[in-house]
């Protein structure tokens, strides 16, 4: 005899051998011994999930010689179901039998009786193949077919059936079978067939299978002809193209570490042996949200698939915020291999940015900026004694960053009788400047400086409970700096009332001081939307590309009001 697949030989032969489904089976099982069996089944879910298998053996349970609900799998009508020669049991692929000419065979058929059994059984498979006339000409005979027969569709894709074909019959949706359920499948074809395996190499393979039997058991098939009767994690490794979890966790440590040449060596490895780079990202995913859940919760119970040693090797290398910028950017280049027509450059790229994110992370956490005597004053402000009052102290901590340090000034000091800062008002004469302004002294701008600024931005937290300076110091916390010049600063926020309290002239002052504090030289400060910030930057570029803005030497620095 020729060989036949595992999924063939292997496909259940009574409900006690179904792998998972167990709503449906007892479902059915109930309405087959209470004898309440519907005269239409539509059976959805995706691919190998035992569909047509549930519906060959429901077939079987209504035409037993032992009764109704029994398969015993002896008697000729059973034996007949099992190798598809039953008279009486007519699967049709829809696929290929779609027209309505088709279909009024078939309704031609039903009219005539069953030959050999009680009960003449339609499978009519990948149903939502059919044509719309062929669906309305089968309405009639699906609504009202006769007491003997039983019609069973079955279909990856339900929402493209008619309205009225679903609603003549009882819907069961099958779901993608368990992990375990797969497991203890394989477990029992392998010890069937004598064949020697290890745990990790099936869970590999169910992994690949993503909850489909049938594709759990075409994978084994092709494993033992690879393997042979002997079934090894490396084995399914190399024939699959994959990577183990040890290589993945050294990639991500490599990364964690700032190792670019680990890491490019890795990955031209990975290409060298043809890895499946699009399944690698989304098994570096899946072992860094395991290992992010392992890292809050230290609990192994809601761990997917990783193993307890590499999330421990991972979560004392990486912290929560990079575990999450890694998550991030891994979700990004999945996304950009749908349409890139060369994913291992992308897939470099990627790496390589992320070894710059563990740089300045690096950075950020074991170097604090170096400052000397003079700027420090900067920032910690010395507090003088004030007679009959409770000193104001106000410290900041330097936030750490990449560029130069601002340009050292003299110290900013609270004299005594400059305590008070004039009221804070939402009511006060409006300014208002032409964005075309703005759009002048862009060419000025000093983004090392802004950039400097916007990481000291914090620091105004530390003043929010000063009794003068918070309510400027809170209405700056809503903004963000956009332009900074020597002489102007241009803020951006989301609202306008914000918009409305930084434009008030009478709040200038106050605004100045406390900008002051972390910038160490006044400006006039002015706020726009963020809108207002996208179409200025975009009318600048429009006007750079026809060459059309002047050259620094020719723009005037000076204050907007």
């Amino acid at each position: 005899m020729s060989y036949q697949a595992l999924y063939r030989k292997y496909r259940s032969s009574n409900f006690d051998e179904l792998v998972g489904q167990e709503a449906i089976k007892r479902t059915l099982l109930n309405s087959l011994k209470a004898g309440k069996t519907s005269h239409a089944y539509l059976f959805s879910g995706p691919r190998g999930t035992g569909k047509t298998s549930v519906a060959r053996l429901f077939a079987k349970a209504l035409n037993c010689t032992h009764g109704i609900g029994e398969i015993c799998n002896e008697c000729p009508s059973c034996i007949a179901i099992s190798n598809g020669s039953h008279p009486d049991v007519i699967e049709i692929d829809a696929a290929s039998n779609s027209g309505v000419d088709e279909v009024r065979n078939l309704i031609e058929q039903v009219k005539y009786g069953p030959i050999q059994s009680k009960h003449k059984v339609y499978i009519i498979d990948e149903v939502h193949m059919m044509t719309v006339n062929a669906f309305n000409a089968l309405l009639k005979t699906l609504e009202e077919p006769p007491e003997y027969c039983v019609f069973i569709l079955c279909t990856t894709e339900p929402y493209k059936l008619l309205p009225t074909i679903l609603s003549r019959c009882q819907r069961y949706e099958f779901k993608k079978i368990s992990d375990d359920d797969l497991k203890i499948l394989l477990r029992r074809v392998l010890e069937s067939e004598s064949i020697t395996y290890t745990e990790k190499a099936l869970s590999i393979i169910v992994e690949l299978a993503n909850g489909g039997a049938r594709d759990s058991l075409s994978l084994l098939d092709q494993v033992i002809s690879y393997c042979g009767s002997d079934i090894s994690e490396e084995a399914v490794f190399k024939m699959f193209g994959l990577t183990t979890e040890y290589e993945r966790v050294q990639l991500i440590k490599a990364i964690a570490a700032k190792d670019t040449m680990s890491v490019l060596e890795m990955n031209e490895n990975f290409v060298r042996r043809s890895i499946d780079l699009n399944r690698l990202v989304n098994e570096l995913l899946l072992l860094l949200k395991d290992a992010l859940i392992y890292s809050k919760t230290n609990d192994m119970k809601l761990v997917t698939s990783s193993d307890e040693t590499s999330l421990q090797d991972i979560v004392s290398h990486i912290d929560d915020v990079e575990l999450l910028e890694y998550v991030q950017t891994f979700l990004k280049c999945q996304n950009e291999f749908k349409t890139s027509s060369n994913i291992s450059f992308l897939f470099e790229i990627y790496l390589l940015r992320l070894i710059d994110f563990g740089k300045n992370s690096e950075k950020s956490e074991a170097k604090q900026i170096v400052v000397n005597e003079e700027d420090k004053a900067i920032f910690t402000p010395k507090t003088p004694k004030i007679e009959e009052k409770e000193p104001q102290t106000a410290t900041f901590v330097e936030k750490p960053v990449e560029v130069k340090p601002l340009p050292v000034v003299k110290p900013f000091e609270i004299k005594t009788g400059d305590s008070e800062v004039a009221p804070f008002t939402h009511d006060g004469r409006n300014i208002e400047i032409d964005n075309e302004e703005i759009i002048k002294i862009i060419i000025l701008g000093k983004k090392e400086e802004r950039k400097l600024l916007s990481n000291r931005w914090e620091q105004l937290q530390a003043l929010l409970s000063n009794a003068n300076e918070g309510p400027y110091a809170s209405a700056l916390t809503d903004c963000t700096p956009f332009l900074l010049t020597e002489n102007n600063l241009i803020l951006q926020t989301h609202f306008k009332n914000v918009i409305k309290d930084i434009n008030c002239e009478e709040n200038q002052d106050g605004l100045r001081r406390v900008i002051k504090k972390i910038l160490g030289r006044n400006v006039c400060i002015y706020a726009i939307s963020y809108d207002e910030a996208s179409d200025i930057v975009t009318r600048f570029r429009d006007r750079q590309e026809i060459g059309k803005i002047p050259h620094k030497e020719e723009v005037q620095d000076n204050k907007l009001f």
